[in-house]
């Protein structure tokens, strides 16, 4: 059904490829994020993420696809679901001659502030990213739970004199934050980058109160920075004065968790657990279980509860037909 080489994933017979890793003449893109966009000269992809892609890449000949529909692509019939992971993401299922397959790039189980829920169909064959396929990344805490934590970060800092710094990736987990944070009522300033993002989200029905973009000077008294993790190392952002930093990252719960130097970590993540992972093949349940983007042992913790799963590796042909 499909081969897999260094270019990515290609549809047997087909000039189509699932997330393209380098320029393709037709690609299905699933989500924004910087590591899924490609110069691409065709893509398809949903209303949301073929504006992100042309915020981030060269213009591209675009087939928009809204969630639900239906489209034929030389004899294989092509639906997309929302994968839960950041506005507009989606999997891409194809069926033909009878046979299934569901290509998820990132997902998450859980309920989102600003993303669509996610929609889990059947196939016959699943290639899933498994970014957390390990035991150690499991959350267990509530989205309140997670909130509180945040909010308490924010009031500790205020209470000490400090200006609080939430590290959040500029497309997605920023746009969360800003959700979470300006419905709690903090007076929050947005990073240029992740602020004209947001202004994306609004254009699809995600409101934000109490929302500004920053000005790149000191932090007020009483207002909490939101900024994308690689800046915390400018110039700009060392010579702000007494901050504290907190990372919103699911791998708050392993040892990388205080990356990029943050003082603190909370697991609010945009990808699913390792017991979403589990979840997510038991709902499909496929037959053949190709795994990506993740723990090369992830497929072993699958055998063990009795799928066919391996790690993709590039080979000639995969598939069951």
């Amino acid at each position: 059904m499909f081969s897999y080489d260094s270019t990515g994933i290609k549809l047997n017979g087909q000039d189509f490829w699932l997330d393209a890793h380098r320029k393709v003449s037709f690609s299905f893109v699933s989500h924004g994020h910087s590591d899924h966009i490609k110069n691409h000269l065709k893509i398809l992809a949903t209303p949301a993420t073929a504006r992100f892609h042309a915020m981030r890449a060269r213009p591209a000949d675009t087939i928009i696809l809204d969630y639900g529909e239906t489209i034929e692509i030389e004899g294989t019939k092509v639906r997309l679901y929302p994968a839960g992971h950041i506005l507009g993401s989606a999997m891409i299922r194809l069926e033909r001659d009878g046979m299934s397959l569901l290509y998820t790039g990132d997902f998450k189980m859980k309920e989102s502030w600003t993303t669509e829920g996610i929609q889990i169909p059947h196939a016959d064959v699943l290639i899933m990213e498994s970014t957390f396929g390990s035991p150690e990344y499991i959350v267990n805490d509530s989205r309140e739970t997670l909130v509180s934590a945040l909010a308490a970060f924010i009031e500790d800092c205020y209470r000490i004199g400090l200006s609080p710094v939430v590290l959040a990736y500029s497309l997605g987990k920023a746009q969360e934050a800003m959700k979470i944070l300006g419905d709690l009522g903090f007076a929050v300033r947005v990073q240029r980058t992740a602020w004209e993002f947001a202004q994306v989200y609004q254009e699809y029905g995600v409101s934000f109160q109490n929302c500004a973009p920053w000005r790149e000077g000191n932090i007020a008294r009483g207002e909490v920075l939101i900024l994308p993790p690689h800046l915390c190392q400018t110039r700009t952002f060392l010579s702000l004065s007494r901050t504290r930093t907190v990372l919103l990252s699911g791998w708050a719960n392993g040892e990388n968790g205080f990356r990029y130097n943050s003082d603190h970590a909370i697991p609010l993540s945009d990808h699913a657990d390792y017991a979403e992972l589990l979840e997510f093949v038991r709902l499909v349940k496929p037959q053949k279980i190709y795994t990506t983007h993740g723990f090369d042992e992830f497929p072993k913790h699958l055998r063990a509860l009795g799928f066919d799963a391996e790690l993709l590796k590039p080979t000639a042909q995969l598939g069951l037909f």
